[in-house]
């Protein structure tokens, strides 16, 4: 089904399952680290497990505004209790609860040694230095100390990425800085004659090179550093200058190039520069034409130039390799589905569907295919929150039945 450019010899598409633990086995991690402030930690990849340095909470704290008492104090009900002051959240408590007593207390107030339980405000009529209870909850609203985490616990591990949840976990914790691994430089080259950089004056018969700037923001999303080197003409040595700059980065992506064609360039001008091929066809719609090898001990990813092609491919190939790059094995997040409409039977290769979330007439949510799945619709994947996916002559799928589908963003 074709024969490698780079090798002269036969290169069959292999499967996505293949294409992806290719190049899981061949990338090696950087293991290079730094320490950051967890506010710009967003994304990255924490490159050794740490250790709670407090108790949260630090003593029993109030989960509700009312009134801290004791259960025993409550056994008839309405019941009038003495108010001996007052805590607030940050306040040392400074009382010690005796009968028929209380103090009043706020979210987050600790409570007085002794107290086993917290009276809701609405549940009490308050006269001055009195406080009739009028309902008793069958809950304690008490935050026991210690019920987030203890001091040393090990809350954070290795390999986690610093999302929203984890970055405050780790101030809760009372760390200012952490120890990340290096964000991986991953340098995005775009190529062909027919583009040019968006925002320049209009050219009727050329494309902006709206991928370019998208794979930019997907590398800095998944916790690299995207170094843009511009767009390369369709000549070898513009290619080379190219690539040669890109070899000061940790990886090398190109968008464009990666089909058979009488001015695609890129293996001509891989080839004269030593370029190791692994493979570069995959079984997989959209998306075919990928690429994948070592230059000088660097990895390159070819995407398609079709700017879905490209996007879905990133997706699926790229984001795992920067991922891997920082030591972080990446699961992709696949949900089932019941299907929005009837799809069609697949043909050989593995097909993503671009399609969105919707909710049928039983109001159950399901995955609803988009209409245009032209390779070159952009508009189609921007309105896309997933990918369903089809695995090869798959039969026809009926509405309503279940499929896995990959969530976007």
């Amino acid at each position: 089904m074709g024969v490698s450019p780079v090798t002269g010899k036969e290169n069959n598409p292999i499967s996505v399952k293949d294409a992806k633990e290719r190049i899981l086995k061949s990338i090696k991690p950087i293991n290079k680290t730094e320490k950051i402030n967890i506010k710009d930690s967003l994304n990255r990849i924490l490159s050794k497990s740490i250790k709670a340095k407090r108790t949260q909470p630090a003593f029993n704290t109030s989960a509700m505004d009312g009134y801290a008492t004791k259960k025993n104090y409550l056994k008839i009900i309405p019941k009038c209790l003495d108010i001996i002051g007052e805590t607030k959240a940050g306040d040392k408590n400074k009382f010690k609860l005796k009968k028929d007593q209380a103090v009043r207390v706020f979210t987050g107030s600790f409570l007085p040694e002794g107290c086993d339980k917290v009276i809701l405000q609405e549940n009490c009529e308050r006269n001055k230095d009195k406080v009739c209870v009028k309902e008793v909850n069958s809950e304690s609203f008490i935050r026991k100390k210690g019920e987030d985490f203890f001091q040393n616990d090990q809350c954070l591990l290795k390999s986690s990425i610093m999302d929203f949840g984890n970055i405050a976990l780790a101030g809760a914790m009372n760390y200012k800085l952490i120890e990340v691994y290096r964000k991986p430089r991953i340098g995005i080259i775009a190529n062909g004659n027919e583009l040019f950089e968006p925002g320049n004056k209009n050219q009727q018969v050329k494309q902006p090179a709206s991928t370019k700037p998208s794979i930019m923001s997907s590398v800095n999303a998944w916790g690299g550093d995207a170094v843009d080197l511009g767009i390369a003409k369709d000549t070898v040595n513009s290619l080379k200058s190219k690539l040669k700059k890109g070899l000061s980065c940790d990886m090398i992506v190109t968008i464009g190039g990666a089909s058979i064609g009488d001015y695609d360039l890129v293996y001509k001008s891989l080839k004269e520069m030593n370029f190791k091929l692994n493979f570069w066809k995959i079984k997989m719609k959209p998306g075919k034409p990928l690429m994948f090898g070592y230059l000088k001990n660097k990895p390159i990813i070819g995407l398609p130039g079709n700017p879905v092609s490209s996007m879905v491919c990133a997706q699926l190939f790229l984001k795992q390799s920067i991922y891997k790059l920082q030591n972080h094995n990446y699961n992709e997040n696949i949900f089932d589905f019941r299907l929005g409409k009837d799809l069609p039977k697949n043909n050989w290769r593995e097909s993503y569907v671009r399609g969105y979330i919707s909710k049928n007439t039983n109001n159950q949510i399901v995955a609803m295919p988009i209409s245009n799945q032209d390779s070159s619709s952009l508009s189609s994947y921007a309105n896309a929150d997933l990918l369903i996916i089809r695995e090869p002559n798959a039969r026809k799928i009926k509405k309503n039945s279940l499929v896995k589908a990959i969530i976007l963003n």
